[in-house]
């Protein structure tokens, strides 16, 4: 991490998506004074592309108007402390992912915010720092007219004075245009307000944000030669420092900043004087990290008696030496003078005061006159005044709008979200045969749709529709303890294993969902036996398709397709036979109402899936009359080992492999049934959204997932909803009907097709942590130089790119060939 700015590279960025667990209670959030929530911007930003940089910066700027500067500046007490990771090994470095996420939604064009129209209100803020800011931000997305008063010539408060190395001013500027353009804004620049009061003649409410500008004193002799800390930041580039010997009162952030500034400046020498312990200092790791970096020393338990000088001139302080008796808490009105030890002199040529500030202007109980920031909260982070002035913004609000006054249980941590947050650029309503869908995302039959509580769960959370776990009429069910298995992280077995509830329970559960929730796809899913008997088979078949239409089911799934099921005789699985596939759908269209529509769920084991899909439109045109269709694919069949006991090897289990691990084959089966004309609703494999657009475009109506939410639950749908309308606005598509079948018609391109041109690595020399790994290479193309850097033989490189895809730290990328090495390579 380049400690200088705090911005990660984009390998170590990818590396922090990667370690975050997307927490279900997200404690990250909540720690968050701005309640900005980082498992939710990380999983935006995991996919890596423009749209999704974008959104993330969206969705965390929607939080916090100051997203950018306070990636950059806030302290590691807040979210890191919060992160789950911490006590199992280091904590998410979320401010350094915030400041990176942020900082490319800027380079890749933030999303613009919905403004309101305007509601006729008007609102005067004094002071246009962090408070001020974001009292303005929640204010003018409200549709007020918002007048902010500054007595500098520029936005931005006390940022201005966080030194250039810690947070650069373009950062400041940035989302102070950003901001701007939230509303109807306007920065009156150069006007004090000694009167706040007398702003509600123009305005309908004042909220003030002056911030301590007023240094406290020392009440010590000579104090008059001292510099104060806000003096010594704004004029740093006029003062004289170079080869003096300095003395920084205080020991907090700002005391830091000064002493660092300082030693930068070509100080001889800076010592911080701290009337507590070291250890009391309320300094971040990184802030003590700095002061180590740039040579600083800490004088503790001192407090200065007189600022020694001759004439105006410093010549130094007179220390007391400081002790904290014992069993007392290490509070500043604790620490007595030492009786063992005499006060000292120090020699300095410059002393500066950063030990505090209050209030120039005094707080009121004014009738329409509110306040935020440091004048609420004493000294104050960025992020916490940022919390305090959205939170005195809904006062002011309530105020206007003649409402009870918010209550807030701690001033500095606000809920307060923008309105206009762009969550769906583009509507992504969709159909299912004819009926409308507020997405064309839903929930396979799975364990999340096991039941009516598990439903409506996931309806609350806005998943537009689902289809309930498989049941049965007629069938023993045996459902094995342990039944389930994580093979990677992504990939799961057995994940759709069929429901143990009677199929009358689950009807009287579609019944009442469907009353509840008219406006979502509540499908539910049966099957049926295959004895080789088929006038009892049949029967059975019918009859839970007539039960499940009559509970009022918007549609019925049928499992063609379990990875342990079939006769045994024909494929171990019943649509890997092509005849009793047709046959088992021909006697399920025969009971089939017009209006209900039928998917019939697949396997993708198959050589091919095309003769499979052409009996089954063969059944489908003796029944044109019928709305149906298929679901590809099912988990697909696979063998997975375990340990058991008594046994001299472990058990072999035939399970359903689902997840991250099947999605190509998916992929490919889609693309092999997307000319034969069939109505599909994509299933197996999709983990984010753009495999679903994937789905999509290769003309599935509808995709399903499974094993994305047993991993992330069911809030999940907010990333694939907010991810899909993005990259539709990105790739230019203003509907999903758009969307559905873009692909088409020629999905695939040849393998011939594809281009021989060899490209050849490149080594980033500054990112390369000389692993070695590279060296691996089977063409042995890649050797390690003096210096641990990969160097590349054009001669034998196939450019086959697996050493840039691999490289963790990011180092390697791919280069055309010149015209030399492409000579040089030859595979004769």
């Amino acid at each position: 991490m380049n400690k200088a700015n705090r911005f990660l590279t984009d390998a170590q960025l990818r590396a922090e998506f990667e370690r975050c667990v997307y927490c279900e209670e997200k404690p990250c959030q909540e720690a968050c004074p701005a309640h900005c929530s980082p498992a939710d911007f990380i999983m935006a930003a995991r996919g890596g592309a423009a749209s999704d940089f974008r959104r993330s910066a969206a969705l965390i700027i929607g939080s916090n108007p100051l997203g950018w500067v306070c990636g950059v500046v806030c302290p590691d007490y807040f979210c890191m402390k919060a992160c789950s990771r911490r006590t199992f090994d280091n904590p998410i470095q979320i401010p350094a992912v915030q400041a990176a996420v942020v900082a490319k939604g800027y380079e890749f064009g933030m999303p613009g915010f919905q403004r309101s129209a305007p509601n006729g209100k008007s609102v005067a803020i004094i002071g246009s720092g962090p408070a001020g800011l974001g009292a303005a931000s929640v204010l003018a997305q409200r549709g007020y007219r918002v007048a902010i008063f500054e007595q500098q010539k520029r936005a931005g408060g006390m940022m201005n004075l966080i030194p250039d190395f810690r947070l650069g001013k373009q950062v400041v500027r940035a989302d102070i245009e950003f901001l701007k353009g939230l509303g109807e804004v306007e920065f009156k620049y150069g006007r004090a307000v000694p009167n706040p009061e007398r702003l509600l003649a123009k305005h309908d409410a004042v909220i003030v944000c002056a911030g301590l500008t007023e240094p406290i004193r020392l009440n010590i002799p000579g104090e008059e030669l001292a510099l104060s800390w806000q003096a010594f930041l704004e004029n740093q580039k006029q003062l004289k420092v170079k080869n003096k010997k300095i003395a920084v009162l205080g020991g907090g952030a700002v005391a830091a900043d000064c002493a660092t500034t300082a030693r930068r400046l070509g100080a001889a020498s800076v010592e911080l004087v701290y009337r507590r312990r070291q250890q009391d200092m309320p300094l971040t790791p990184y802030e003590r990290e700095l002061l180590l970096e740039h040579g600083v020393e800490i004088t503790s338990c001192s407090r200065p008696l007189a600022l020694v000088h001759r004439g105006k001139r410093v010549t130094g302080l007179r220390l007391a030496r400081l002790t904290l008796p014992p069993g007392k808490a290490p509070h500043p009105e604790n620490f007595v003078a030492s009786k063992k030890e005499t006060p000292v002199f120090r020699e300095f040529d410059l002393v500066i005061s950063a030990i505090g500030s209050r209030p120039k202007l005094p707080v009121t109980k004014a009738r329409g006159v509110f306040y935020a920031g440091d004048m609420v909260l004493g000294a104050a982070t960025v992020v916490e005044s940022v919390a305090s002035g959205k939170n005195a913004a809904l006062e002011a609000d309530a105020f206007v709008h003649s409402l009870p006054k918010p209550k807030f249980k701690n001033r500095a941590k606000s809920y307060a979200i923008l309105a206009g947050v762009p969550l769906r650029p583009v509507p992504l309503d969709a159909g299912f045969f004819g009926r409308k869908i507020l997405s064309p995302f839903l929930l396979s039959a799975a364990p999340h749709t096991d039941g009516y509580s598990q439903m409506r769960k996931a309806y609350e959370r806005g998943w537009s529709g689902g289809v309930m776990k498989t049941a049965f009429d007629s069938v023993p069910i045996h459902i094995p303890g342990g039944y389930m298995f994580a093979l990677t992280g992504s990939t799961y077995g057995n994940c759709d294993n069929v429901s143990g509830h009677p199929l009358d329970r689950v009807c009287r559960e579609v019944g009442r969902l469907v009353k509840e929730f008219p406006d979502r796809l509540t499908l539910a899913s049966t099957g049926g036996p295959v004895t080789g008997n088929d006038e009892a088979d049949r029967a059975v078949w019918q009859a839970n398709t007539r039960k499940l239409q009559d509970a009022g089911a918007m549609g019925v799934e049928y499992s063609l397709s379990c990875p342990q099921g079939g006769d045994g005789t024909q494929g171990d699985v019943v649509s890997q036979n092509a005849e009793l596939t047709a046959k088992i759908i021909d006697w399920v269209l025969e009971a089939s109402a017009d209006d209900n529509p039928k998917l019939f769920k697949l396997t993708a084991a198959v050589t091919a899936i095309q003769p499979i899909i052409q009996a089954i439109l063969e059944v489908f045109a003796r029944h044109p009359q019928k709305k149906a269709g298929v679901t590809l694919a099912n988990s697909f069949p696979s063998l997975a080992f375990r340990p058991a006991a008594g046994r001299r090897w472990e058990e072999g289990v035939i399970i359903g492999m689902s997840g991250e691990g099947v999605l190509p084959i998916s992929n490919l089966t889609l693309a092999r049934v997307s000319g034969l004309g069939i109505t599909v609703s994509g299933n197996g494999g999709a983990m984010t959204y753009r495999d679903a657009a994937n789905f999509l475009a290769l003309g599935a109506q509808t995709v399903q997932f499974c094993t994305a939410v047993m991993k992330y639950g069911l809030g999940y749908v907010d990333e694939l909803h907010s991810g899909l309308s993005y990259l539709m606005e990105e790739r230019g598509f203003c509907s999903v009907k758009e969307l559905v079948g873009s692909a088409l018609p020629n999905p695939i391109t040849d393998f011939g097709s594809l281009s021989d041109l060899k490209k050849l690595p490149r080594v980033d020399a500054a990112l390369c942590e000389h692993c070695g790994n590279c060296t691996r290479c089977p063409y042995q193309a890649i050797d390690l130089n003096r210096r641990g850097v990969p160097e590349f033989d054009a001669s034998r490189c196939v450019g086959c790119s697996l050493c840039a895809q691999k490289c963790f730290a990011g180092a390697i990328s791919m280069r055309e060939r010149t015209r030399q090495e492409r000579a040089a390579f030859s595979e004769s």
